[in-house]
């Protein structure tokens, strides 16, 4: 077991009175509103958006991104990649030490046997880390993880107090960018053990690698500090928006109650911004009802994609798929590493009019169009309604509902057609196919073995291939129009003048507030 770097009193008591001295109100502060109050900060767990993003502040691995996307090292001084991709070895800083709460120096020091132990513990079956699957190419992790191997047998080891080993079964090209992620970070097991179950869980219990450490951790938010210096962001605040809930993102950022804020509005606004789409509408067809039947469903499409028009409210724009793009799939980009999975234009009367065969009018006598009350789309669905009366004469009424009925009938299968947002609320290509499979709770009623095989293959692979197949299922789900995608729905970060350097990412989601400056 590691020994603690122990500190002389004289040392640490200049250190304390050093730490001390930043701890007053930061020049230079950052809020960022939050759905829920941070309530776990063990990175090798951290999960929900508001744990995540506290974690990426508090605590830094061997690298980071800088503003560029550009990988730089943090902990360490360098790495070397071995010819074949499938080592590499780290070389960490000296004298590196945790931060604990209110900016006191800890004890311990940061080593190569603090990541070996981080990584064990992401692999321990009663850890249910959510980091596992992105580091499966580290050399016997699935059996580790399935307990058929010792801890000692997952590929990464410590050569030295500063020299860390990473073995992979294959090549990972994009490995170097999953060690920017929370559950990379360093882990003290000496201190871990010392929490007794706690670790992460309180401000006692929680010891900072990164830019920033825990100031104070309460039910009104998490409080992060560094010490100031010039320009930089000394102070993030993680806070609820509980007294300006009826402001808008333009009023909240220039009223300066926040620092930045989502808008999905297109409001007209002089502040920076950046722009992205994590939700697209597509119309779902129910195939436990008569669309069960393949050629309709691609009749209806191919009417509905020619005849969509992208509203001219909100921020909407024609979808390239169902994926959103600037979704990652094992660092790479999924969009352009799949390409066009749009499927080929169909001759929608000659599919109609087979489809048509021993079905009667009466049959779509209660088909109607479902959307959400308020979204934005009435108009859209009625165009596209009209278009179904005429090219193909099927007269069909469009019902909108409330939010909540909306999605209750939705994920009970209530409905025949439905224009319906699917997120990418997980920052994962791989939940929002896993929505039309029966474990993932199946919103369409859609059957397809071929489909719920390739989409299981794509759990135990990595890097281009994972991405193949995931392409493969999302080709597979269009040509059969269970879900026809017709608008990206943008958003955008509003962000406060002055402010420079956010590193942002909504699919991490991460906001990375390293090298973020306010002038």
């Amino acid at each position: 077991m590691k020994h603690p770097f122990r500190l002389t009193a004289a040392f640490l008591t200049v250190l304390l009175l050093l730490a001390l001295t930043g701890c007053g109100s930061g020049s230079n502060s950052f809020t960022w509103f939050v759905d829920t109050i941070p309530a776990n900060l063990d990175p090798q767990v951290a999960s929900t958006a508001s744990d995540v993003i506290a974690c990426e502040n508090l605590y830094s691995g061997l690298v980071r991104k800088d503003p560029d996307g550009e990988i730089e090292p943090a902990l360490c001084e360098r790495w070397e990649r071995s010819a074949d991709g499938r080592t590499y070895t780290f070389y960490l800083k000296d004298g590196l030490t945790y931060t604990a709460a209110k900016g006191t120096a800890a004890e311990y020091a940061i080593t190569a046997e603090d990541f070996v132990f981080a990584f064990r513990r992401m692999f321990r079956a009663d850890t249910n880390s959510p980091y596992a699957v992105e580091f499966s190419a580290l050399e016997n992790s699935a059996e580790v993880l399935a307990g058929q191997m010792p801890e000692s047998a997952l590929g990464v080891s410590a050569s030295g107090p500063l020299t860390l080993v990473f073995r992979l079964n294959s090549a990972d090209e994009n490995f170097l960018s999953k060690l920017t992620l929370p559950g990379a970070m360093p882990c003290d097991e000496e201190f871990f053990n010392s929490t007794r179950g706690t670790y992460g869980l309180t401000a006692k219990t929680t010891l900072s690698s990164g830019p920033f450490y825990l100031y104070n951790w309460t039910s009104s938010g998490l409080f992060l500090r560094r010490e100031p210096s010039g320009t930089l962001i000394d102070s993030l605040r993680l806070v609820q928006n509980t007294n300006n809930a009826d402001q808008s993102a333009v009023e909240l950022v220039n009223g300066e109650k926040c620092s930045a804020a989502l808008d999905d509005t297109g409001s007209t606004t002089s502040l920076s911004s950046i722009s992205y789409s994590d939700t697209t509408w597509a119309l779902l067809f129910n195939c436990s009802t008569l669309f069960s039947s393949t050629e309709l469903r691609q009749s209806l499409a191919g009417v509905a994609r020619e005849a969509a028009v992208v509203p001219s409210t909100g921020l909407f724009a024609a979808a390239d798929g169902l994926i959103p793009d600037g979704l990652n799939v094992d660092g790479m980009n999924y969009r352009s590493t799949v390409g066009n999975v749009s499927p080929a234009a169909v001759d929608v009367r000659a599919l109609y009019l087979s489809a048509r065969q021993g079905m009667a009018n009466s049959d779509f006598n209660k088909v109607t169009l479902m959307i959400p009350a308020g979204s934005g789309l009435t108009e859209a669905a009625e165009t596209i309604n009209g278009a179904w009366q005429k090219e193909l004469s099927l007269f069909f009424s469009i019902e909108e509902v409330d939010e909540e009925t909306f999605q209750k009938r939705l994920s009970e299968g209530d409905y025949t057609i439905a224009l319906a947002p699917i997120s990418a609320e997980s920052d994962s290509v791989y939940s929002m196919l896993a929505q039309f499979t029966t474990a993932g709770g199946n919103l369409t009623g859609y059957a397809n073995a071929l489909y719920a095989t390739q989409l299981e293959a794509s759990t135990h692979a990595t890097g281009a291939a994972r991405c193949r197949l995931l392409g493969e299922c999302e080709r597979q789900l269009l040509s059969d129009c269970v879900a026809v995608p017709l608008f990206s729905q943008q958003k955008r970060l509003l962000v406060a003048s002055g402010i420079k350097g956010l590193i942002f990412d909504p699919f991490g989601p991460v906001l990375d507030l390293t090298y973020t400056t306010k002038e």
